[in-house]
């Protein structure tokens, strides 16, 4: 009996450590972020409400984070048509509502580098799931532009209501995939 209790006590402090270690893992902050990330590609053709349409295919890129407040953006993203043009851009400030996200920030290199940008996604799900998630075209403008919000490019708009011209403008993900993570207590 006190080898049974020895071994009970023992399981349960090994159980108590390792639940101890698993809530102080790299991964357990990543949980109480707002995330973006993914990649894929969408068109050519026209979005939804018929503008802007492109004659060929763009690809995207995406891997941003942020406080569940939106606050602290970090990360980095690419856009561009493949074989052509493309820009490498620098994500400050991200906004996530829900399974809906506008990212933003600097164009570090490539096509308008120097300029600000904002892309807005919607995760509908895996890509086996049925609905294919959706992509806005990038928006860009130089950086002291009345067109941005308040605050940017460390404040991104809303992703449900801040669409330049306010316009919503999307095309679904051909190939690939987009999560959309909005933090707890969002």
């Amino acid at each position: 009996m006190k080898k049974f209790a020895l071994y009970a006590f023992t399981l349960a402090a090994l159980v108590g450590a390792g639940v101890a270690l698993a809530s102080a893992s790299p991964s357990a902050k990543l949980d109480k972020q707002d995330r973006v990330y993914g990649g894929g590609q969408f068109g050519p053709g026209c979005f939804t409400g018929g503008a802007p349409c492109f004659d060929y295919a763009r690809n995207f890129a995406v891997d941003a984070h942020a406080q569940g407040d939106g606050s602290e953006a970090v990360g980095n993203s690419t856009y561009g048509t493949p074989g052509s043009v493309e820009s490498y851009r620098k994500v400050t400030c991200l906004r996530v509502e829900g399974n809906k996200a506008a990212i933003g920030g600097v164009i570090t290199s490539g096509a308008n580098a120097g300029g600000g940008w904002i892309e807005y996604f919607v995760d509908r799900g895996g890509p086996a799931l049925g609905d294919r998630d959706l992509a806005s075209p990038e928006y860009v403008d130089p950086l002291d532009s009345a067109n941005w919000p308040a605050g940017f490019p460390t404040t991104c708009p809303s992703p449900t209501s801040g669409f330049p011209a306010g316009l919503p403008v999307y095309r679904e993900v051909d190939e690939g995939d987009v999560v959309v993570q909005d933090a707890p207590g969002d």
